[in-house]
């Protein structure tokens, strides 16, 4: 038996800034050693990662997402920044400031899926958009400050979100998130 697809829900990013983090990446690329980039029409916010998921628990979260109230979002990407070593970073994404109405969203999500028993996440949230990840070799030999020197202004930006997805993952395909559904914010 296959294991069950693996789900996500996360915030759309508007197209014109999808197109905008492409131009990052192409600025980027000869100054980082990735090995994955985000395919230009997978840029997202993640809200809450699910993991593997039957279909009766998709159909539990679907009915869940449909009963959220949340006005629509204001967001900022503030910049360029990484997880993982300051050497040789796992991933590279653009940060989202953090707010307090986007942190209390999350609390609702991950309140409403404790109820059909999918466990709180461990680990702190912070919103951000993947551009990048797996390390390749070597030492990344440029700071923060250096590689967003590389960048076109400018280099922050504000959008509005007024919907939430429910994605699925699709690990073996060039673009890997599909849209499953889309739950507009009321």
């Amino acid at each position: 038996m296959p294991d069950d697809p693996h789900y996500f829900i996360g915030f759309p990013v508007p197209q014109e800034y999808k197109e905008y983090l492409t131009k990052w990446q192409e600025a980027l690329k000869p100054f980082v050693d990735y090995r994955k980039w985000v395919h230009g029409q997978d840029f997202h916010i993640t809200v809450r990662f699910l993991g593997g998921v039957n279909a009766k628990k998709l159909s539990d979260i679907k009915r869940l997402l449909k009963n959220i109230e949340q006005s629509p979002l204001h967001l900022k990407m503030s910049g360029l920044n990484f997880f993982g070593k300051e050497d040789q970073p796992r991933v590279m994404y653009a940060e989202i400031e953090r707010n307090q109405e986007v942190l209390d969203f999350k609390q609702q999500v991950d309140d409403y899926l404790e109820t059909i028993e999918i466990e709180k996440e461990k680990r702190p949230y912070r919103p951000h958009i993947t551009i990048a990840k797996k390390w390749g070799k070597g030492k990344l030999h440029l700071s923060k400050e250096a590689l967003e020197n590389k960048l076109e202004e400018p280099r922050t930006f504000s959008f509005g979100v007024e919907q939430l997805n429910l994605y699925r993952i699709h690990p073996s395909r060039e673009q890997k998130y599909e849209v499953i559904e889309t739950f507009e914010l009321k």
